[in-house]
């Protein structure tokens, strides 16, 4: 728990607003990465930060990824 935040330490840390969260967080738990989002109840929520940061890097990765449309 060493690398955990609430969600009140993380939003504070990347300085983020309350929508901003929300979204990144609906990816975050979208991801491979989803293990890094710990819900112990609706109030009490705690990220992995290393997670995160995997989670960042493979978003970057994968942003200019094109899907291709099938016919």
């Amino acid at each position: 728990m060493a690398n955990d935040l609430t969600k009140a330490e993380f939003k504070e840390k990347f300085h983020m607003s309350e929508s901003t969260y929300h979204r990144r967080m609906k990816l975050f738990k979208e991801s491979p990465f989803s293990s890094g989002y710990k819900a112990v109840t609706s109030k009490d929520v705690w990220i992995d930060v290393d997670l995160y940061h995997q989670f960042k890097d493979w978003l970057a990765a994968n942003s200019m990824r094109v899907r291709k449309e099938t016919a």
